[in-house]
């Protein structure tokens, strides 16, 4: 943080405070935590839908919830809510998503291997890949071209 000072008139003082760019804002955050939280629970119900299964919140997050820890941590590990993912440069925001993504969805498949016991049909892995990844690097990437390079 920096604070500056200077004389606007004989006798008044004006400061101004630079925060500098710390991270996100609160609202900036919640925005990226719940539309990732989104993306991966319609994900999960998209594919129960498919499936013809129950579509209660208990069962959608089922599924959901090994990608949920594999994405948060990947996000938490690789600055998946730092500068990059905050908006304004549209590139910058895909490449940090698709880290995310590459880590998170492989730990998600592997939390949801071993939670079952058994390792999941090839046709499940591919399209999980392909599901999640239009879902969260897409909309990350919307989210960065539709927003201000910083929200304060």
């Amino acid at each position: 943080m920096h604070v500056s000072t200077q004389s606007a008139a004989k006798g008044d003082i004006a400061a101004t405070v630079d925060r500098g760019e710390d991270g996100p804002s609160l609202g900036r955050l919640a925005l990226l935590v719940g539309g990732d939280a989104a993306a991966l629970l319609l994900f999960a119900a998209i594919g129960r839908a498919n499936h013809g299964e129950s579509l209660d919140p208990a069962s959608v997050l089922s599924v959901a919830w090994p990608f949920l820890v594999g994405w948060f941590g990947s996000a938490a590990l690789l600055g998946g809510f730092g500068k990059e993912a905050q908006g304004g440069r549209t590139g910058p925001a895909a490449i940090t998503a698709a880290k995310c993504w590459a880590l998170g969805t492989t730990v998600g498949v592997a939390l949801r291997s071993l939670s079952r016991g058994y390792f999941p049909d090839k046709a499940f892995v591919i399209v999980s890949f392909a599901v999640t990844a239009v879902f969260l690097i897409g909309w990350r990437s919307a989210l960065a071209a539709a927003t201000p390079e910083q929200l304060k």
